[in-house]
């Protein structure tokens, strides 16, 4: 991948930063992991995480560094809140069982919109063998999209397969360290009988509702609480039974530093969340030196992306989730996205507002200045680079993202006459396709989420501004539509023509069109009106006129 000299890019200081602390502490080989908890629709958020291990990874190959690139799904985690989407009657009682354990949902209520899948996807979908691997596919079909190749690791197959049961048995016998630990790192004392484990409840098959009260060094003795937590109810079952081989899970904060320990892992950053003081993070980190006897994985605290300003959560079906996210753009602008902000920078992204015009106007200038087209910063050629899934396209005339929007909604524009007018010449082959894809993307834009300034197609019922109409107004609106009416088709000059002499005999040729504009987009101004009336749906002009003469 070629590297814009004296780019000063963020990832290229971060690899030069993880390379110095592995010759620091002789480490031998560099492992990149992240992780996530299946818990439902997986949201955008969640892919800064993604891009940004994929992004290090990557960098570090770049540099001649050996390297593993990961990412788990702790899918043995309870299920600990319900999505609106689901089954609410029978995802309640699968409330506090492993997600692994509770059965995936059915294709037509499972909050996921798949009518643009593949029959691949499907097929994955189908397939799914339970709750949390359903929801893992969506998120791996979308980082599969954007370049992200990290290879896909299971908690609960390390957890059944014995490779967790030595570090379950160092943790369950180093309770009194992590007393220690708790105390100085949170100042938080830990109840007198208390264990860094959860057993699976062998009766009701609940991981939330149990409680370790005893450990022997062979069996842990359990409670399934009823009244454990508020979202899932325990059976009562009391017991004793083995730690090992999948019969429960470490708790959370035990759990990541362990996993960092089986796996090897040597490079984790987490959300700006887990790295406050005195957090998951100190905890982990703490529990790497003084119990589990490893050196704490470089850390790389990473913002959040924000849609509209708020933080997105799976588990209550809040945010665009990822799947929607690679439906918005072509995967090389949406890894741009990530590669263009630093991982300590928040991203507020928000489809609805110029967000996606902005990224593709700062796309196109990354663009220009790795091809030497225009001077500029050098970090954006390097995000530019970095966003390419193969090697760099060669330099083409870009059409501008913004304009594809607006124009191809005037009919009487030909988006391929009109650009080649701004080239200056006949657009190639590469750039044909590249303005196809645009307009196929801008479609999408235009018909979710595109800002009312954008949006000139006639809307589905009368706009608010056309209800303030004049009765003259009201009367040559019914005009123009007896007169379209009047013949099977139209050419659009000649209707144009018609209509000018028809506004100029009666309210004047600005305030007629200005008409035509306020009651079938709510605006002043638009496309050509006889382009624009000669496509709408004839049904819908009459429907506007009876709106009208209510």
């Amino acid at each position: 991948m070629q590297q814009p000299k004296q780019s000063s890019h963020w990832l290229d200081k971060i690899t030069q930063e993880i390379l110095s602390w592995q010759k620091e502490h002789q480490i031998k080989k560099l492992h990149v992991d992240d992780m996530k908890t299946p818990s439902g629709r997986i949201h955008t958020g969640s892919l800064r995480g993604v891009l940004l291990h994929d992004l290090i990874a990557k960098g570090l190959e770049e540099k001649g560094a050996k390297v593993t690139s990961t990412y788990v799904f702790n899918d043995m985690d309870p299920m600990d809140g319900l999505p609106s989407y689901l089954n609410q009657e029978f995802y309640t009682e699968q409330m506090g069982k492993p997600l692994y354990l509770i059965p995936a949902p059915p294709l037509d209520h499972c909050g996921i919109d798949l009518t643009k899948a593949s029959k691949s996807e499907l097929s994955d979908f189908q397939n799914a063998q339970n709750f949390a691997e359903f929801y893992a596919l969506d998120f791996i079909h979308a980082l599969r999209k954007l370049g992200c190749s990290q290879q896909i690791v299971w908690s609960h197959e390390l957890y059944e397969s014995g490779q967790m049961d030595g570090v379950i048995k160092i943790a369950l016998d180093n309770v009194d360290k992590f007393r220690q630990i708790y105390q100085q790192v949170a100042d938080y004392q830990l109840p007198e009988k208390w264990f860094p484990f959860q057993v699976i409840c062998p009766q009701c098959g609940k991981l939330g509702t149990t409680l370790v009260t005893e450990w022997d060094g062979e069996q842990v003795t359990f409670e399934c609480q009823k009244n454990k937590v508020e979202w899932a109810q325990g059976c009562g079952h009391q017991g004793k039974v083995s730690p090992f081989g999948g019969t429960g899970k470490l708790l959370w904060k035990v759990d990541w530093p362990a996993h960092w320990k089986v796996m090897g892992v040597t490079v984790e950053g987490a959300g700006k969340d887990h790295t406050s003081a005195g957090g998951s993070r100190d905890m982990a980190n703490a529990i790497c030196k003084n119990i589990f006897k490893i050196t704490a994985p470089f850390d790389a605290p990473y913002e959040w992306l924000l849609v509209r300003g708020a933080k997105m959560s799976s588990s209550k079906g809040v945010g665009t989730s990822a799947r929607e996210f690679t439906q918005l753009f072509p995967a090389e602008v949406g890894r741009f996205l990530f590669a263009n902000r630093h991982f300590n920078q928040v991203i507020d992204f928000d489809p609805s507002s110029e967000s996606i015009p902005d990224l593709y106007d700062e796309y196109d200038l990354a663009t220009q200045i790795f091809h030497g087209q225009k001077a500029g910063d050098q970090r954006l050629a390097r995000a530019y680079a970095l966003a390419q899934q193969t090697d760099q396209p060669k330099s083409l005339f870009l059409p501008r993202f913004r304009d594809v929007a607006v124009w191809m909604q005037y009919p009487e524009i030909d988006l391929v006459e009109k650009f080649t007018q701004l080239k200056g010449s006949e657009l190639n082959k590469e750039e044909l396709t590249l303005l196809n894809e645009r307009q196929k993307y801008a479609q999408v834009w235009m018909s979710r989420y595109a800002p009312k300034a954008y949006q000139f197609t006639p809307t589905p019922s009368l706009p608010d501004q056309a209800n303030s109409l004049a009765i003259e107004q009201v009367e040559f609106f019914k005009q123009v539509v007896a007169l379209v009416s009047s013949k099977p088709s139209w050419q659009p000059d000649e209707l144009q023509q018609q209509i000018y002499q028809l506004a100029k005999g009666s309210l004047g040729t600005k305030p007629g069109f200005e008409t035509i504009y306020r009651v079938l987009l709510g605006k002043t101004h638009g496309p050509k009106a006889a382009w624009l009336l000669v496509n709408t749906d004839r049904e819908l002009l009459e429907q506007r006129v009876t709106e009208l003469e209510k």
